[in-house]
């Protein structure tokens, strides 16, 4: 087979829509080199003019702006999401129009922005309990969109791969059945990306086990009452018990959890609770907001955190450590820290006062 330098497969079986009604190639795309027009409103999303000629210039292996992200990854890695898209056969392409035929088999899927939790990394448009907080910030937001062609009108029956985000997914509780309902469910497999802190039941529940493969992933951030304050709303006793639910239902749940500024020194906490239920969990850094990352700790305490971490071997620890040298602003996070906990009425000093009292009260 010939190498191809530039194209992939996603755009020929694959969209991604996100709350705010727009649509993408895939989610790694920029947006800003997508077209303003192209959202789950428009007449037939999956063939707008832009996506065919996006496939025009994969067929013939060129450039394309909008995919730099994964080019860059490929130069300095030598791995991206192109080339694993490219070299998978599981994720619903088939085999005899893979990257050739357009045919929508894969769908990166939110139905809105309605949650119940306002996590301190999010916004208003993604959290619909966001909202308030927005106002008194002075920061604008969309609302939440009123049509959806792709499930309204759109023949779902080939469908073979859905990754389901939101807001909380399992709030919209009957527009996942009603998808599920027009889908081969026999032939699905279905990726659920919840906060943990509902269980599905009912003709949910009876409906997901009839999908060919469940996958379900879960955020959280951190152990206990820590994960409570960085995704307000969640209650941690809930959570754990949803969490060893969903094992129990041989849903083989995983944990996906974000690193920032709160709880940099104790992400330990959470890798042990997961290792004590055999759980697959994975830590990623926080790429945004930017006040919420960690190099805007005070200089002394980052070093403090290098010569704790520079010897662990783990992943986690390694993006730590490389965060924690880059150059940042302790103001900026103590600016919104403030404001939030203002607006909130609470505090963290008690939830993690080790590092609150090194960036506030150390000061004095």
């Amino acid at each position: 087979m010939t190498k191809r330098k530039y194209s992939c497969d996603l755009p020929f079986h694959h969209i991604a829509t996100r709350p705010d009604g727009r649509v993408f190639p895939c989610c790694y795309f920029r947006w800003e080199e997508t077209p303003a027009d192209l959202t789950v409103e428009h007449s037939d999303p999956f063939n707008h003019p832009f996506l065919k000629h996006i496939r025009e210039k994969m067929l013939n292996d060129e450039y394309i702006e909008g995919c730099s992200k994964c080019y860059k990854d490929e130069e300095t890695s030598g791995t991206s999401m192109r080339l694993d898209m490219n070299s998978v056969t599981h994720f619903g392409f088939p085999e005899e129009t893979r990257g050739k035929v357009p045919k929508l088999t894969n769908i990166d899927l939110t139905f809105s922005n309605v949650c119940n939790n306002k996590c301190r990394m999010c916004g208003p448009e993604l959290s619909t309990s966001w909202y308030s907080d927005a106002k008194k910030l002075g920061i604008k937001h969309s609302g939440i969109i009123a049509k959806n062609t792709i499930l309204d009108e759109y023949d779902l029956s080939e469908l073979r791969f859905i990754k389901l985000l939101g807001g909380e997914p399992l709030m919209e509780e009957q527009k996942l059945i009603d998808l599920l309902k027009k889908c081969d469910r026999s032939k699905l497999t279905l990726l659920i990306i919840t906060n943990a802190t509902i269980r599905p039941q009912g003709e949910l529940l009876d409906l997901l086990r009839e999908v060919h493969k469940l996958k379900i992933e879960l955020s959280i951030d951190s152990y206990g009452r820590l994960n409570d304050f960085l995704r307000k709303g969640s209650d941690w006793n809930t959570v754990e018990s949803n969490v060893l639910w969903f094992k129990a239902q041989g849903a083989n749940p995983s944990i996906h959890s974000v690193a920032s500024i709160y709880n940099v020194n104790k992400v330990h906490e959470l890798i042990d609770f997961c290792n004590k239920h055999n759980l697959y969990h994975k830590y990623v850094m926080v790429d945004g907001p930017e006040w919420m990352m960690p190099r805007n700790l005070p200089a002394e305490v980052k070093k403090e955190l290098i010569n704790t971490y520079q010897d662990n071997q783990e992943p986690i620890y390694k993006l730590i450590v490389d965060e924690l040298k880059q150059p940042g602003n302790t103001e900026l996070f103590v600016d919104m820290d403030s404001k939030l906990n203002t607006i909130r009425n609470e505090t963290w000093k008690d939830i993690n006062p080790w590092l609150y009292n090194r960036i506030y009260v150390d000061k004095i």
